[in-house]
């Protein structure tokens, strides 16, 4: 394989975990940068475009191991090969579905992958508020062995040397979640502000994050605590008052979050106020009376 401008570049094409960690770590120790490509949908266009240099490639879409996606008593597990086509119709996962419709083009969802949404880690990434929402557990391996690590560690310190993001384990639903954004033409923009919306009515609490604010994913701490006292878990629901404190509360904790680069069109507190209304709409979706009703 060649690319534009630069010299020819090393293509690795493993079938298994274990061939794709070998040859991470392989170049690894001979220091040289290694691209992961699964769905493409990052990489190629930043190849084509000279924004990366060649380097060597490790395509992962032969390994079977990353597509897999299952069941356990408590928990859902994704391989990073899963694209967003596979998750937009299981109903095991109604928010991560939901999530998954929204991203890109018909086209970008057909390809683009689970484990290259944590690979990119764009703060504004749809994929990323959810699981971060979610609480995910991401799971790795590498030659030293297999390792679990939280979907916010991962964020903020990324991956080791010679390391491969094999599925992301999240705890089955056990209440209403949602997927909300707002920004330009879905297929062609990222989201400008978005929110994931959990209720977990095991626990009694919920569970928020909202993108497009902060520098990544941000969780609404303050007015998760809001909902867990004040949300009538008899039933699972809540007046549009407590709705509406929600998301006032939600905005007055991302006004006080490390900001995204300041953009002149959307002013950042514009993004923490829609960021506040995404999340009083999501909590009334989830927890207001006419759901209830709906139920009933």
């Amino acid at each position: 394989m060649t690319t534009p401008g630069g010299p020819p570049t090393v293509m690795h094409r493993p079938r298994t975990v274990g061939e794709a960690v070998g040859a991470l770590t392989a170049e690894a120790g001979a220091g040289r940068r290694v691209w992961l490509l699964a769905g493409g949908t990052d990489l190629v266009p930043a190849l084509r475009a000279g924004s990366r240099e060649p380097a060597v490639i490790v395509a992962l879409r032969r390994v079977l191991e990353l597509r897999a996606r299952g069941a356990g008593a408590d928990t859902l597990t994704v391989g990073a090969g899963v694209t967003y086509a596979e998750l937009a119709g299981w109903s095991l996962a109604p928010g991560l579905a939901a999530t998954s419709r929204v991203v890109g083009s018909v086209q970008i969802r057909n390809c683009a992958t689970v484990g290259g949404a944590l690979g990119s880690a764009n703060p504004r990434g749809d994929l990323l508020t959810f699981l971060t929402a979610a609480e995910a557990e991401i799971l790795l391996a590498s030659a030293r062995g297999p390792r679990a690590t939280g979907i916010a560690a991962l964020l903020r310190d990324g991956l080791e040397p010679g390391e491969l993001v094999t599925a992301v384990r999240i705890a089955r639903p056990s209440g209403p979640q949602t997927y909300l954004k707002i920004g330009g033409r879905q297929a062609a923009f990222p989201a400008l502000v978005s929110c994931a919306f959990l209720v977990d009515r095991v626990r009694q609490r919920v569970c928020c994050a909202v993108s497009g604010v902060a520098a990544g994913p941000w969780r609404v701490t303050e007015a998760e605590r809001l909902a867990g006292e004040e949300v009538d878990w008899s039933t699972g629901t809540a007046s549009p008052a407590v709705a509406r404190r929600f998301g006032e509360l939600a905005a007055e904790v991302l006004r006080a979050a490390p900001p995204l680069p300041e953009d002149p069109r959307h002013p950042a507190d514009y993004r923490a106020h829609a960021g506040g209304v995404l999340a009083a709409r999501a909590f009334a979706r989830c927890l207001g009376p006419a759901r209830h009703e709906e139920a009933a």
